[in-house]
């Protein structure tokens, strides 16, 4: 069973066992839902936790789950890594994608491919795919809308760009 990475624990947040975690999802607010079970790996070992509450903080998210009620429980989180299965994430609209399938795409300009995707990065205005360009050592980044988009092929692992002069 796959599993997509929701977020990295920074550190303990007060006395009653929160925690503040670096988001790496795109839908924050459904994968830290109360009553969600997630996976949490620290050194190499694994543990289910349900979430108890779930809020914004700054840009992070602070969360407390069940089984921990004290800083005690909860201060050598540090670094752990959340995880929820593939089969739970909900399925999107057509044209709508997942960041974590688009990392590793191949992209292409008039059928020349130019790099792949390495990160995608969430910005107030819109997504921005970065690519690690194939001939040169640098990245590219390229807004994620359709004005430069011209199509995704999730299973096929590829996007093709209409370039501008510029990017």
């Amino acid at each position: 069973m796959e599993r997509i990475k929701i977020g990295v624990v920074q550190k303990p947040h007060g006395v009653r066992g929160e925690i503040k975690i670096f988001p790496t999802t795109d839908f924050i607010k459904e994968r830290f839902k109360k009553d969600n079970v997630v996976t949490m790996i620290l050194n190499g070992k694994t543990s289910e936790l349900t979430i108890e509450s779930s809020r914004m903080h700054k840009q992070s998210v602070l969360v407390k789950f069940k089984e921990h009620s004290s800083l005690n429980d909860v201060e050598f989180f540090h670094n752990a890594e959340l995880y929820v299965n593939r089969d739970e994430l909900h399925a999107l609209p057509e044209d709508e994608f997942y960041f974590v399938d688009l990392v590793g795409c191949k992209t292409f300009v008039s059928d020349k491919e130019i790099g792949e995707v390495i990160e995608v990065m969430e910005t107030p205005a819109h997504p921005i795919l970065r690519i690690k360009a194939i001939d040169e050592d640098r990245d590219i980044l390229v807004p994620f809308v359709e004005r430069f988009i011209v199509s995704v092929e999730v299973e096929a692992k590829q996007i093709e760009i209409d370039w501008m002069e510029g990017l």
